[in-house]
């Protein structure tokens, strides 16, 4: 037996699902903001727990010198999330006086305005009868709330839906269901299109708002005036066009990566005295801070990243500033978000708060790999356990930002499966171009596939054990690869595929321009035109040419629109669909990422290292896939197969 062998033979399946629930359960920060008098930074993390299935915020305070740690100050409840499954960040508004912040939470089921003290208990500035949307804060400390519907009108217009049914008509998602498909917070309520792609909302989202201007002081609300209510609008201040252009151009080469290529703007923040911190990215998705000083017109590098450093989860949040120093979220792709202190002075990076484990134990490799791919360059980053051999390898390809936890959409356990000998590649998608959906599918075929050609010419992995998985463009280059090579041996897809049942579902209503968006990224108009073309992009279509077992674990509302696709790798053997109820296009509950990443493991591990968990509990699972079609006939998958049924049997003992 190879040292590769023994390593694996000696993976625990519960040390496994450990580093697994570790992953979904790893807090983001979120909502930095100064006091005015640059004393204060708050912050807010944001932490899911299985064990309750929601997403527990807490909000902090940390002294601006950074000599003294953080402290709590209240409570945020439950984060809530958009449409598409995107966690919202927190906001945080400090009032004029710094002796408190504002922020927006839930509490017995309504959204209203908590007021965060530095000193003393939080408590509720503002609630009114319906959910607190967006606020601001006037310079004379007045608090300014646009509120939506009052919540007995949603309740209503829910029932109404349910007792005398619903007019189809450009807001109804017949995919999605009609009564209370979604979840909001722990609450389930019906969504309608908004009209912006597949953007949806509660019910009543386009009702008018009111806007009330509260003054604190007095207890009295009225009406917000013109000027108030422009301050919900109100944007940050843009940085000087030299400033951007210098960050943008200014780029310090790395051989090894294409940090040589095109640098956009992330976010700026204005420092005072005709500073700024602007922040820019490369094209591995790492973050650089420049000081850029308008009246000398000079730029100088403050920190750079091999990840994301920066105000939280998404690309363009901002850092918060005091006199001395940025605050800034720090994520790489084997760091965990953290909160830092990034001196201006030039002083090391003092890490403010790190409420996640320190990844240093894990005992993997993660580096930073680039290739050729035609005339463009790729990159993406490699996890692997510390064995030497040929590894099975699981690809993603998407887009890698920040800590790498489970591919775009986090559900696939990268860390879980490099510990148990699967070497794990995120690819960041090459650049979209304005070309037709088959050659940005084929740009991702030739990406992973000179991706596995690389990496066995340096031994470092077994070609014919390679198994991928994808979310949303990453789920439609995973099947296009599944249906037109045979590079793949296992596949995993979260989201739907297009097929003419979901072109039907969708242009039913037009929401958002369907039509129009559909024949601009897809090239393709109804099913009754261009045949050919959609038997060419269409999964559905090419499933006689698909080699590999496809798993799909897809949103109820996802799960209607491939039909098709389905229906015929179930029928032939090829796959199994597994559904989650009020999921949105990410999910986003604890326990349904929690499963989705667990089924995953389990799937790639048997696909790829003929390995089953001996938990009787699944031994239905590992016979449903024994009975799949093997990916190839021979004397490997066959053996696979026989291995895998007599170790379902002894488990059932």
């Amino acid at each position: 037996m190879t040292i590769a062998a023994v390593a694996l033979a000696a993976t625990s399946p519960g040390a496994a699902v450990q580093e697994i629930e570790r992953v979904t359960e790893v807090a983001d920060i979120s909502g930095l903001a100064a006091s005015p008098d640059g004393q204060w930074i708050a912050y807010r993390i944001e932490r899911p727990s299985i064990a309750h299935n929601v997403i527990d915020t807490q909000w902090y305070i940390v002294a601006a010198d950074g000599r003294s740690p953080p402290r709590p100050v209240g409570r945020g409840a439950h984060a809530t999330w958009d449409s598409a499954g995107v966690i919202e960040p927190g906001q945080a508004i400090w009032m004029p006086d710094s002796k408190s912040f504002l922020v927006r939470a839930r509490r017995d089921g309504r959204i209203g305005i908590w007021s965060m003290r530095i000193a003393g208990p939080s408590s509720p500035a503002f609630e009114a009868d319906g959910d607190v949307e967006r606020f601001a804060v006037a310079p004379d400390g007045k608090l300014i709330a646009e509120i939506g519907p009052p919540r007995d009108a949603i309740l209503r217009a829910n029932s109404e839906a349910r007792d005398r049914g619903v007019l189809m008509d450009e807001q109804v998602n017949l995919a999605g269901g009609i009564y209370r498909d979604a979840l909001h917070g722990n609450e389930t309520g019906s969504e309608r299109w908004t009209g912006e792609w597949f953007d949806s909302a509660p019910l009543l989202w386009d009702a008018p708002r009111k806007v009330v201007a509260h003054d604190p002081n007095a207890g009295i609300d009225a009406v917000a005036v013109a000027r108030e209510r422009a301050l919900l609008d109100a944007k940050p201040p843009a940085p000087p066009e030299d400033a951007i252009a210098a960050a943008i151009a200014t780029t310090a080469c790395n051989r090894t990566m294409p940090r040589c290529g095109p640098r956009r703007l992330s976010s700026s923040l204005p420092l005072g005295d005709g500073r700024w911190a602007v922040t820019t990215i490369d094209g591995v998705l790492g973050q650089r801070i420049d000081i850029w000083d308008d009246r000398a017109k000079r730029l100088k590098i403050l920190r750079t990243a091999r990840g994301f450093l920066n105000g939280g989860r998404r690309e363009g949040s901002r850092c918060a500033a005091s006199q001395d120093a940025l605050f800034c979220v720090e994520a790489a792709a084997d760091q965990p978000p953290r909160l830092v202190r990034v001196a201006f002075d030039g002083d090391p990076l003092h890490v403010v708060a790190a409420p996640n484990l320190n990844r240093a134990r894990d005992k993997l490799i993660v580096e930073p790999v680039a290739w050729r791919v035609g005339g463009s360059r790729a990159s993406g980053w490699l996890l692997r356990p510390k064995i030497p051999g040929r590894l099975p390898l699981f690809v993603s390809y998407y887009r890698c930002a920040g800590f790498l936890r489970g591919g775009l959409g986090d559900e696939w356990p990268l860390r879980a499966l490099a510990a148990s000998g699967i070497a794990a590649l995120c690819i960041n998608a090459l650049p979209v171009t304005d070309e037709s959906a088959q050659v940005r599918y084929d740009n991702g075929l030739e990406a992973v596939r000179t991706a596995v050609e690389m990496l066995d010419r340096q031994g470092r992995i077994d070609r014919r054990r390679v198994g991928m998985g994808g979310l949303s463009f990453g789920s439609e280059v995973t099947m296009w690869i599944a249906a037109n090579s045979n590079l793949l041996r296992a596949a995993s897809i979260a989201s739907a595929q297009i097929e003419p049942a979901y072109y039907w579902f969708n242009i039913i209503a037009d929401h958002g321009r369907f039509k129009d968006n559909f024949r601009k990224y897809w090239g393709l108009g109804s099913p009754d035109e261009n045949r050919e073309l959609w038997r060419r992009l269409s999964p559905a279509a090419n499933v006689s040419t698909i080699e590999a077992p496809v798993l799909m674990q897809l949103p109820e509302k996802e799960a209607r629109l491939s039909p098709e696709l389905h229906a015929r790798l179930i029928a032939g053997r090829k796959g199994e669909l597994h559904i989650f109820p009020l999921a949105p296009h990410i999910k986003v509950a604890p326990r349904q990422k929690f499963a989705a990443y667990v089924r995953n493991f389990d799937w790639f591990r048997y696909w790829l290292q003929d390995r089953i968990d001996p938990d009787p509990e699944k031994a239905a699972q590992y016979a449903r896939w024994a009975s799949l079609l093997p990916v190839e006939q021979d004397r490997d998958s066959t053996n696979r197969t026989q291995r895998s049924r007599s170790a379902i049997s002894r488990s059932r003992k």
